[in-house]
């Protein structure tokens, strides 16, 4: 999740608005933007609990609008 985060802010500029933490379900959310969310787009970045890497092209979950 940090270098995810580290990429989207120092790279691409934009900013993290806000996370959640759900130890329960095994996952952290960040969602990053440049941004009010209720302006703009934002990007949800997820890290599922246990999962060290994905297989290229397995690590996509889902686009919302």
């Amino acid at each position: 999740m940090q270098r995810s985060v580290d990429f989207y802010t120092r790279v691409i500029g934009m900013n993290v608005l806000r996370t959640t933490d759900m130890p329960e379900q095994k996952y952290s959310l960040a969602f990053v933007g440049y941004g009010n969310e209720s302006q703009g787009a934002v990007l949800e970045l997820t890290y599922n609990y246990g999962v060290e890497r994905y297989d290229l092209g397995a690590g996509y979950g889902h686009i919302a609008i």
